[in-house]
């Protein structure tokens, strides 16, 4: 009967220890990452258009890739749930051609505000699997520049839109209020197809987050 007493008495204080656990892991935070942002350019069919209006000689290269960064505020709700809001910049695209008698450049960049649900999958007290599910009002900035036998010609043109975005991670907790993340994020369809061009930039990133 006593051991019995023992054991109920330790289920009660692990359910209170639960509990307590639970509250404590709810809280704001902060993150900061930076990493590597890439795009797919449709350098074919920018190949084509010039073509198209005569351009003979067409030599072009595409820079897909630059530094990216996201700064988060979030909120874990529980060790299962967060929500995380805060400002994504994708940094800048490059296409370059040189042709018969001139030169083209087109850059693109791409920043904006995003907001995403996370769901939170524990691995033991140290990992947890991270999936990412939200929405980004991005804003795309385009420059188009040439140069050739008829002189000079410069367009700037931009689009603000809302895109879906998704993402997965990984997350290692060094303390109760100290972590690091690896972390994929996709925003989808950013830009206007019929002004700057629309694609989907990738963000891979490594992050610090630090709980309040």
């Amino acid at each position: 009967m006593l051991k019995m007493k023992q054991v109920a008495a330790a289920l009660i204080a692990l359910s209170a220890a639960s509990s307590v656990f639970a509250a404590d892991d709810s809280g704001a935070y902060i993150l900061g990452a930076v990493g590597v942002s890439n795009v797919a350019i449709d350098k074919a069919s920018i190949d084509d258009d010039l073509t198209a209006v005569g351009v003979t000689g067409l030599v072009s290269t595409t820079d897909e890739r630059d530094t990216g960064y996201k700064l988060q505020l979030g909120y874990k709700l529980n060790q299962n749930f967060a929500i995380e809001g805060g400002y994504v910049d994708l940094g800048e695209f490059t296409f370059d051609a040189t042709f018969t008698g001139g030169i083209a450049k087109e850059t693109a960049k791409a920043s904006g505000w995003n907001i995403v649900a996370m769901g939170i999958l524990p691995l033991g007290d140290t990992y947890s699997l991270l999936g990412r599910l939200g929405a980004i009002r991005a804003k795309v900035d385009a420059t188009a520049s040439a140069t050739g036998p008829g002189g000079s010609a410069l367009a700037n043109v931009n689009a603000t839109q809302n895109s879906f975005t998704y993402g997965l991670g990984v997350a290692y907790n060094m303390s109760k209020s100290t972590s690091i993340r690896v972390d994929y994020d996709r925003y989808s369809k950013l830009g206007d197809k019929n002004s700057t061009g629309e694609g989907d930039v990738d963000l891979y990133s490594l992050a610090v987050g630090y709980k309040f």
